[in-house]
């Protein structure tokens, strides 16, 4: 997982959703996603590959920071890449690929959508405070 600077890749538009990290607002960011893919006329492969990553994303701030607000969003797709984004209040735990124990029920998610993304999701310090946790995918 890489750390890098906001400026480094700056997105055209993106639709946003701010929501308190609770497992019953998950759903929400699927939505997010779908309106986005209707929006901008993106694949069926792009929209459920959106999905499934928010997802992730959001459910780890959820888990991490039950209660608290986070901000999730997607952005238009640039050269083809979509990128997705959850920012969360916490900058002192930042996250890691873990290679879980087979047996685990958890732990798997980062690595997944690393492997799923090629390499790309990383994440950066928020200007205002917390974290940003990004994926970008597509060709």
């Amino acid at each position: 997982m890489v750390m890098t600077s906001p400026d480094e890749w700056v997105p055209l538009a993106r639709l946003t959703l701010e929501l308190h990290a609770c497992a019953e607002n998950v759903y929400l960011v699927r939505n997010l996603v779908d309106q986005a893919a209707d929006s901008w006329g993106l694949s069926q492969e792009v929209r459920h590959l959106g999905r499934l990553i928010l997802t992730e994303l959001t459910t780890n701030a959820c888990r991490l920071y039950p209660g608290k607000v986070i901000h999730t969003w997607v952005a238009t797709p640039r050269y083809g890449v979509g990128e997705v984004g959850v920012w969360d209040p916490d900058s002192a735990n930042l996250p890691r690929i873990i290679a879980a124990d087979e047996a685990a029920e958890t732990g798997r998610g980062l690595f997944i959508i690393n492997e799923l993304t090629g390499g790309r999701l990383g994440w950066y310090p928020s200007q205002r405070a917390g974290k940003v946790v990004w994926a970008r995918f597509g060709p």
